[in-house]
Parts: C-alpha cells; structure tokens; sequence
C-alpha cells in the first residue's frame, strides 16, 4: 500500500463523519472515547475533557474485518458546559527526505525548513482553529484560536494503532521501504486542542477543524496531492457531537 493511500484511510474518517451523518478548559471525570481496535483516545492525548472522533473510528455503520469488540457510542455525548477535544487531529510524516523525494522537491522549488519533515511540518503550522456550529451546519457558534506549539503531543504511529499491525509503507520509484515495524515508529504529531467550556443547550453540533500552514509542506512520503498541506487554510475535519 502506498505512503499516500495509507494516510487517507487513517483520515478518511475525519471528513466522513460530517458527512454521514487559548480558553481555560474544565477538568472533568468524563468517559472515555475509545476506538473499534480498543485505543483509548484520551490516554493517546493525554485530555480529561469528552474527545470528538469520527463514526469511522469509534463505531463504524459496517462492522470492520478485524473487530475486536471495543466501541464508543457515535455521535460521542459531551456534558452541558463541557470543553471537547479532536481525537482525529494529527499529522505523521517520514523521519527524513529521502534522496529521491528531497531531489523532486527541490525541482518543484520546495522552501525546506528542515531536513526533518516532522520539524518542517511543525514550522509551517502558524495556527489551528476550532469552530462549532449547529447541525445541519447553518451558524458558527463559537470560535477558538490555538498556537500549535502550545497545543501538540509527540506520538509513534503504531501507538494511533494500538494493537493492529501498521501497513509497511513502499514506494520503490521513490526509494521509500518501510517494514511495519519501522512505518509504526514513524513520529506522528496530535493536535488535540481543548475548546470551550461550550454554553450550548442540548443537541447535534459539529466541530471543524482548521490548519493555517504559512507555507507548502511535504510529509517525505510519496509526492501525491495526499502527501502535501497547502499554503493557506486547510479545512482538517468535521465531525458530529452531541449536547446532552
């Protein structure tokens, strides 16, 4: 499986959730959202506060191949007044550039920050943006802005996998030959910024996240679109929750 195909299947969940259906943050003694494969999101990211993840990711409309019974209820319920978290906010990349992807970059006129994709990636991300709105989405009804580098956690992939095996990652054209286990220790960097508490009565809502990258970043994976963040405002993910 490619670098590229293997990234947006991770992601896929972030824009179907939408579709298929700095502020002080509170405290709290909340359940915990846990994925189909049994990863505990707010252990992974280390929050107290309701973590938001994807129908696709904590209780799939079609059961997965390897089910091994975990669920948590979609959409996930967050307490009136509570502040919630993305648990699907993240970015993993190659630890280096390989020659050949370095050289191909570098013939697009690719502006390299760093040698190490993780630290270019992370150089690049000027800022991060939560909205809520109402569900069908017709009104913002609330807005928080966060600085990436208050707001991340260093994480290996294969931890985002729990116990299921990361795919290897091959893409002989570009030299790239990553066993499973090495694809799994690749660095992966979360993002789950807290936002609130959320003064919202009871209902569906949904959560977007923005990425506002200050220039072209390229993940040392592959050179697909899937590999790439633009300059600008990237719209990360949409996913639904709900007020109890």
């Amino acid at each position: 499986m490619s670098a590229r195909s293997v990234k947006w299947a991770l992601l896929a969940g972030c824009a179907l959730a939408l579709f298929l259906a700095p502020v002080p943050a509170i405290a709290q003694d909340v359940p915990h959202t846990v994925t189909y494969w049994c990863v505990d999101l707010n252990d992974l990211w280390h929050v107290r506060v309701p973590v938001i993840a994807p129908r696709g990711w904590i209780d799939p409309a079609t059961p997965p191949p390897d089910d091994l019974g975990c669920r948590t209820t979609f959409p996930v319920s967050v307490p009136s007044g509570a502040s919630i978290a993305p648990g699907n906010a993240f970015w993993y990349t190659n630890k280096t550039y390989p020659p050949a992807v370095r050289a191909a970059l570098e013939e697009m006129g690719y502006p390299f920050h760093s040698q190490s994709p993780a630290e270019d990636f992370m150089s690049k991300l000027g800022a991060i943006r939560v909205e809520v709105w109402d569900y069908p989405a017709t009104a913002n009804l609330a807005t928080f802005w966060f600085n990436p580098r208050q707001n991340f956690r260093l994480r290996r992939l294969q931890e985002l996998n729990g116990e299921t095996v990361t795919p290897p990652l091959v893409n002989e054209a570009l030299g790239i030959d990553l066993s499973s286990e090495e694809a799994g220790r690749l660095p992966m960097l979360g993002f789950p910024v807290i936002a609130g508490p959320l003064a919202l009565p009871p209902g569906t809502y949904v959560m977007l996240l923005y990425m506002l990258m200050t220039d072209v970043h390229n993940d040392g994976l592959g050179l697909d679109e899937g590999n790439f963040l633009p300059a600008g405002e990237t719209w990360y993910l949409g996913t639904r929750f709900v007020v109890q």
